[in-house]
């Protein structure tokens, strides 16, 4: 029987692995940014978004799936080499065709000709999308092994960044190096299960899962279109400068997202069990500790990307990217927006069996997605697209919260948001007596973040009550991280 872990100790390598998804992307992005420049990063960022198109395509829902699937069986070993075997035979089958069609794209649209070697170099994610096995070792909680195997690669990596990425003209071997980090990940998948799973293709039944796979693949491409149309739209209706800006803007607002599902993706599994067996309040529990979690870090998260915007873009990627501040801060709240929806559908409707109704929900945002941003992209460019962004995720989030008040009766301490909200107003004169005192960026965002940070956990904490932060102290008085010093003034304090 698959020994349980605790929540707490999947959180731990969950947030080293969310860590090393910040920390390494930050560190990569913002050199790549300034040795490539506007023109040159945003050619690569628009080659890698359309492979990757393809590679959502050729996973077909399995991402989504599989993680539910294997958390329902994860106590019975032959039902999930059964189930594993299924779901990577069809995902190769998918992955080849896609690869097909990929190439077939390539060659038909002349826009491809220019940079053909930089776009076959993306085919190799297409091709060996099958192999991408995260959702089995999320659904069996094995957080240590992704946590590991991430750092590891990234780490190595960012060391190859340095080495070989030195001037504008090494564009192909900036790409290779994205590449490689992909698909080494892979690699290490196959490599891990290679004990555990005995992988077989006799006796399958891969019918069993194609209705449930079809609908998440809806879903996984109406997320995708609504995601990922704004960079496609900017390439074919601006030009490159402008998706180097957008997405300079966007990575900064989205670095931050892993971090704020971090609780929710170790809960899935879960969730998952607890709506299986019809404990209600069990689920509850777990999904108020998600949102108090997500409003907890997204709130302040949200507000300070919007409030030092001209800091982060100029002291990340530089003064070429000054005039992506004004689309930073329109697309600042997405980090909290994504974390809240991810709650109503990763976490609620589609591990309770609504899939089809998360579904209605990223098909509206898509159509919104593609008609804003044709209307918009034309005069405004990247601001354009990070409103049509903005919409878009504001509308998916409103519905599915509305499917899963609607169908699984749940309550939300919607307080925790406003009393989160309430406190960052704090930020604003916090933001002109910083720069009050220096104008500039890395001395300003160095001062503002830790105190910014002390100013919001103190009230959330001393004023508000935040039950997150009492069981983070109670937790760490127990495992002995807190002086005794600080334990005993808690203590006078409270009396």
């Amino acid at each position: 029987m698959q020994k349980t872990v605790s929540i707490k100790r999947n959180l731990f390598h969950n947030s080293l692995l969310l860590l090393s998804n910040l920390l390494f992307p930050f560190i990569s992005f913002s050199y790549a940014s300034r040795v490539l420049g506007p023109e040159a990063f945003g050619k690569i960022q628009f080659i890698l978004v359309f492979a990757q198109y393809f590679v959502l395509l050729a996973a077909i829902g399995i991402p989504i799936y599989g993680v539910r699937e294997i958390a329902k069986i994860r106590n019975d070993k032959t039902q999930i080499s059964r189930t594993v075997s299924e779901l990577v035979l069809l995902n190769g089958f998918s992955s080849l065709l896609l690869f097909f069609i990929y190439l077939g794209t390539l060659f038909v649209v002349p826009r491809f000709q220019e940079d053909i070697q930089l776009y076959l170099l993306g085919g190799l994610l297409v091709i060996s999308a099958f192999s991408n096995l995260d959702w089995y070792y999320n659904g069996m909680e094995q957080f240590r092994f992704l946590s590991m195997r991430s750092i590891s690669i990234k780490a190595l990596s960012l060391v190859a960044l340095f080495i070989l990425v030195k001037t504008k003209e090494d564009l192909l071997t900036y790409f290779g190096v994205v590449i490689f980090s992909i698909l080494a990940n892979h690699l290490w998948n196959l490599w891990g299960i290679r004990n555990i799973i005995s992988l077989r293709f006799n006796e399958l039944k891969i019918k069993r899962h194609l209705p449930a796979l079809l609908t998440l693949l809806g879903t996984s491409v109406s997320i995708s279109i609504y995601s990922v149309v704004d960079t496609l739209l900017l390439g074919f209706l601006a030009d490159d400068t402008s998706v180097g800006l957008y997405t300079a803007a966007l990575k900064i607002n989205k670095i931050t997202i892993p971090v704020l599902i971090a609780l929710g993706t170790v809960l899935i599994p879960r969730i998952t069990q607890s709506l299986e067996s019809n404990d209600k309040t069990q689920v509850n529990n777990l999904i108020n500790k998600s949102f108090a979690f997500t409003c907890l870090i997204g709130v302040p998260i949200s507000f300070g990307l919007f409030l030092f915007a001209r800091e982060f873009i100029l002291s990340i990627s530089g003064y070429e990217f000054a005039n992506a501040v004004l689309t930073m801060k329109i697309s600042a709240p997405l980090a909290l927006i994504i974390g809240i929806a991810h709650i109503f559908g990763f976490q609620l409707l589609i591990p309770a069996g609504y899939e089809r109704k998360y579904l209605w929900a990223t098909l509206v945002g898509m159509g919104l997605s593609i008609g804003l941003n044709l209307l918009l992209i034309g005069s405004l460019k990247d601001k354009g697209a990070a409103i049509a962004t903005l919409s878009s995720e504001i509308v998916v989030t409103a519905i599915a919260g509305y499917f899963a008040y609607k169908l699984i009766r749940f309550k939300i301490e919607w307080r925790l948001l406003v009393k989160a909200i309430v406190t960052c107003f704090l930020f604003i004169p916090i933001a002109y007596g910083v720069r009050s005192i220096s104008e500039n960026e890395i001395i300003c965002l160095l001062i503002a973040i830790p105190f910014s940070a002390l100013v919001y956990f103190s009230i959330q904490s001393r004023v508000f009550k935040n039950p997150l932060l009492g069981e983070a102290y109670v937790f760490a008085k127990n495992k002995g991280w807190i002086p005794a010093i600080f334990i005993k003034k808690q203590t006078q304090n409270n009396l």
